[in-house]
């Protein structure tokens, strides 16, 4: 995933969570996510070339290629429900983790 990528989704994600907001009123989640999504986005240049360095080397492998796109959504869909990433750095770090533990 290119920072293009993660921007992009973030934006849609934020998107997708307004107009939720907009259609459950009550869930005041939609509108924090979306806020959260928005600085995801906002804060991707500061994401330190080591951790971009540590993402390339997770390594394309077909097999894990579906698994990595269907965790990717998945954490951003939990974003302000489940989780709350500080910055971009944070939830691609998060990433990793998960990726690495899925490979131990």
């Amino acid at each position: 995933m290119g920072d293009w990528i993660f921007r992009t989704s973030s934006k849609e994600q934020a998107e997708w969570r307004r107009e939720k907001a907009q259609r459950y009123p009550n869930e005041e989640r939609n509108l924090e996510a979306a806020a959260i999504l928005d600085r995801l986005a906002a804060t991707m240049d500061a994401i330190p070339q080591d951790v971009f360095v540590a993402f390339s080397e997770l390594g394309p492998n077909v097999d894990d290629d579906l698994l990595d796109v269907e965790r990717w959504t998945e954490m951003l869909r939990d974003v302000g429900f489940q989780s709350a990433p500080k910055s971009a750095e944070d939830f691609v770090r998060s990433f990793i983790a998960h990726r690495t533990v899925r490979h131990a």
